[in-house]
């Protein structure tokens, strides 16, 4: 259930953009979905330079990376250039295919996945009286939604794009949709940008 919150008094009531959509998911659901992470958490691991949605790990582990990378190459003479992206409702843009593929890639059980996509397949939202499918996004509040998104955006810090420290990197360093990319020359960045 999708319940329309208004934003702003000041705003226009008419238009859907002064609106934030609160789901409210169901109990069931997150059972459900407590149960499947109990059986495959150890299958959802995620790139060591993704720091969002992780036990033990927190947005200052990611500022310290990123100032300790700048550090590295600004010691050794070079100058560090930084792109910050922030992808914006990159919950709700996750394409399903595309996750269980990325799901199929990594080797994980084909069980989950096959559990996951009858799962998001069957997916239905309301906002008030009107019901419609989803087709694209992970749930809302759902328990496996941040290691899902994790595991969608997952190539992009496997790049091997990027800073260097020896033979570590760590020209991608992501807190959940937040996402530094680190080069120590201008041109790698403005190329890697212009890419996305």
């Amino acid at each position: 259930m999708i319940l329309p919150l208004h934003k702003d008094k000041n705003s226009d009531m008419s238009k859907p953009e002064a609106y934030r959509a609160i789901t409210m998911s169901p109990v069931i659901a997150k059972l459900f979905e407590n149960i499947l992470l109990l059986l495959y958490e150890s299958e959802l691991d995620t790139n060591p330079l993704q720091f969002g949605f992780k036990k033990a790990s927190s947005c200052s582990h990611a500022i310290f990376v990123l100032k300790e990378t700048a550090r590295y190459f600004i010691q050794k003479g070079s100058k560090v250039y930084c792109g910050f992206l922030d992808a914006s409702k990159a919950f709700d843009k996750v394409l399903h295919n595309g996750l269980f593929c990325k799901m199929i890639d990594r080797n994980i059980s084909m069980d989950l996945v096959c559990i996951l996509r009858n799962w998001y397949n069957k997916l239905y939202s309301a906002v008030l009286w009107t019901y419609f499918s989803v087709l694209c996004g992970v749930r809302q509040g759902g328990v496996l939604s941040p290691m899902l998104f994790n595991i969608y955006i997952d190539d992009l810090g496997n790049s091997a794009y990027g800073a260097y420290i020896g033979n570590v990197f760590s020209g991608c360093i992501m807190y959940a949709n937040d996402i530094a990319l680190i080069y120590a020359n201008g041109r790698g960045l403005s190329k890697i940008l212009r890419d996305l």
